[in-house]
């Protein structure tokens, strides 16, 4: 199976009346046959999270477990589990010893609300949420510095730390598919930042690592944009019909990196065609 264009596909956008929505509360796209994304409905939580799923011959990892549900949800289960199970399901002759990781960007609650449900899941392991759980998980004594591995089996991933906008946040790249996960930190929308010098030197860091690696996309956990160049939707918006695409590419990295190179010691508010620098909290 090739891999899809990620800038064509149609996601679950909303509706203008929750209570009238025909989504489904999750949507599951086949980027190849291995790697799966899967995007939360914006009537279940505003925040229309994004997903990955990949899989390796050994294990697999999913990054992110989503959002609670909001106002219009009704207490509604988001089927991630059974989502994450049925792909499992689908693929032939799985070793009997076959694992899931899950794992997260960052540790805010619309990406790590559904990870109870997997605490039953038999040979599944769940990264905890602060530093010196994902610190220990993955292998990086060096925190903020460095880089670690994570072998799913034929699928080497690369893990490095991006803190700014979250204490623990991390990116992801995959070398099969030259995916580059970036969470909360670069996306189209709006990027908050929690400590401005971290996020600074995070945004440094990943322009040093698009410098040195191939990338084919960069997907972040959200869409805020709209297709029309330095326009945001509003924060809590659930109907978005007219949303950016999800990929973003290396030369918004280095948009990012060289807008928080000008802004040094001073920054603001800062809006771009494809995402918008919010104002550090501290």
């Amino acid at each position: 199976m090739p891999a899809i264009n990620l800038d064509q596909v149609k996601w679950i956008y909303g509706a203008r009346d929750c209570s009238h929505s025909t989504d489904p509360l999750l949507q599951v796209i086949a980027f190849d046959e291995d790697t799966s994304v899967l995007r939360q409905s914006k009537c279940f939580n505003f925040e229309g999270n994004f997903m990955y799923l990949l899989f390796g011959t050994e294990r697999a990892v999913l990054l992110d477990t989503g959002a609670s549900p909001g106002p219009n949800a009704h207490d509604q289960v988001l089927p991630l589990r059974r989502a994450v199970d049925d792909l499992f399901a689908q693929r032939n002759a799985l070793p009997e010893n076959y694992e899931l990781i899950v794992a997260h960007t960052h540790s805010h609650g619309d990406h790590v609300y559904w990870d109870s449900d997997f605490e039953s899941r038999s040979r599944t392991s769940i990264v905890g949420h602060g530093v010196p759980d994902v610190m220990a998980f993955f292998g990086l004594p060096n925190w903020p510095e460095g880089e670690a591995f994570l072998d799913l089996g034929a699928r080497r991933l690369t893990i490095f730390p991006i803190p700014g906008h979250e204490a623990a946040h991390i990116a992801v790249y995959d070398q099969r598919t030259e995916i580059l996960l970036t969470g909360d930190s670069l996306y189209p929308g709006l990027l908050t930042i929690r400590n401005w010098a971290a996020f600074r030197r995070s945004a440094a860091r990943l322009a040093a690592f698009s410098d040195q690696h191939p990338v084919s996309v960069v997907l972040g956990a959200h869409i805020e944009m709209k297709k029309i160049a330095r326009e945001l939707y509003p924060i809590g918006t659930t109907y978005q019909p007219e949303e950016h695409s999800l990929p973003l590419r290396t030369t918004h990295i280095k948009e990012l990196n060289a807008a928080c190179e000008r802004m040094a010691d001073r920054p603001h508010e800062d809006v771009h065609d494809e995402f918008v620098i919010g104002e550090p909290e501290a």
